[in-house]
């Protein structure tokens, strides 16, 4: 399915400060071309604004009784983005896990997504992972009765209020984090258990929500197949003709309120939350700063994974930290039997928010320069079509 995204030097800056990345390879053009890229590139995991990694699986005008979230997603790159390229994608549904947690019946949605250029270069593939909770209060549809509103909720939570003491430590962590740039790391310097620098995000507010929904409209399908429309009359529209789409406002009384459960303070226990609650994609690709910050501009990410343990509110902080955990020397083939080798670590990765919470956890494989095997090569080879891992092989460490 050909994408609306088109990647400009703009949109790549744009999007780049929207996760909260202000390296100067995504954000300068100029910076881009003397680097050994040659040009300005776009974070990987803006190919969710190409397609969505995860599925909602059957769909009807109602919706399903049921609240759903991101999971997690595991990405394989193949080679940098750069301006001008534009994309097609496909999806394929992969594996159903019903099973039981302390929430009661879980059921997991992962499905397999390919990204290539409009000339046929595959770029990327992702694993994506959707969590649907069966929700009673629902009865049969996806929207839950207003006078129901808050009886089953998932968390119990309030605005976190910062100490001095707390406000002073993270206002030091965020001033001290540091990026690598231009400046080479190479394998040989790496050792086993090293720990990265670690990466903060302050709290989380409705800005941060909204800057990140501003790129995604228009780019995205919504579940009906259509373009997503959520603001003024033409949300009105889609909320009349579409159920789904409509919340009734707990304050206003109003029926055709779109969907913000995210942002929205009274209507985010719709989706059994306390508070406004970060999106999952959008803490997903978070972690690609931790990697870039440490290895620099000339390392290059081949696989990142993200699994979300709980919700970033309104007000929370994000720290992410990295150690790493295996360091090898592998080699990619392509469907030619082409084979070059790779110098390899693999990565650690924990999400903590201000009360020390872990919110995700996952891995990644960044490949770095070596005096013996130089920089990395890129496009990465690999077989035609790459092979499906399913989840139990892909969510593990050993895959990376």
């Amino acid at each position: 399915m050909p994408s609306a995204l088109i990647l400009t030097e703009d949109l790549i800056r744009r999007y780049a400060y929207a996760i909260g990345e202000d390296n100067p390879l995504y954000t300068d053009p100029a910076y881009g071309e003397r680097s050994w890229l040659g040009s300005q590139i776009a974070p990987p995991t803006i190919l969710i604004h190409v397609r969505f990694p995860a599925d909602h699986g059957a769909q009807r005008p109602q919706g399903y009784p049921v609240a759903n979230f991101l999971s997690g997603v595991a990405w394989e790159f193949y080679d940098v983005l750069r301006p001008g390229m534009r994309f097609t994608s496909s999806k394929i549904p992969r594996e159903l896990v019903v099973t039981h947690g302390r929430q009661g019946k879980v059921i997991f949605h992962h499905s397999e997504n390919f990204y290539w250029t409009n000339y046929g270069a595959l770029k990327a593939k992702a694993y994506g992972r959707l969590i649907h909770l069966p929700v009673e209060q629902m009865g049969g549809t996806r929207v839950m009765p207003v006078e129901r509103l808050g009886e089953r909720m998932l968390y119990d939570r309030e605005p976190h209020h910062y100490s001095s003491a707390e406000i002073e430590k993270l206002g030091e962590a965020l001033e001290k984090e540091q990026r690598r740039g231009a400046h080479v790391l190479s394998w040989e310097e790496v050792d086993g258990g090293e720990e990265l620098p670690n990466i903060v995000q302050p709290p989380y507010t409705v800005g941060d929500a909204l800057t990140y929904q501003s790129l995604d409209h228009g780019l995205l399908a919504a579940l009906d197949g259509t373009r997503l429309v959520r603001a003024f009359r033409p949300a009105y529209r889609r909320s009349r003709q579409n159920p789904a789409f409509a919340r009734t406002h707990p304050v206003t009384g109003w029926p055709y309120t779109p969907y913000d459960e995210h942002e929205d303070r009274h209507l985010a226990p719709y989706r059994c939350q306390p508070l406004p609650f970060d999106f999952g994609i959008q803490r997903a690709q978070a972690p690609i700063r931790l990697l870039t910050n440490w290895a620099g501009d000339n390392a290059f990410v081949h696989r990142m994974y993200t699994t979300m343990r709980r919700p970033i509110f309104y007000g929370d902080a994000a720290i992410y930290k990295g150690k790493v955990i295996r360091k090898y020397v592998t080699k990619k083939t392509d469907a030619a039997g082409r084979t070059v080798p790779y110098a390899a670590v693999a990565v650690e990765i924990v999400g903590l928010n201000q009360r020390d919470e872990v919110h995700c956890l996952g891995y990644a494989t960044v490949f770095l320069p070596s005096a013996a095997m130089g920089q990395p090569v890129l496009p990465v080879p690999h077989t035609d079509p790459p092979e499906y891992v399913p989840f139990d092989t892909h969510r593990r460490a050993g895959w990376y």
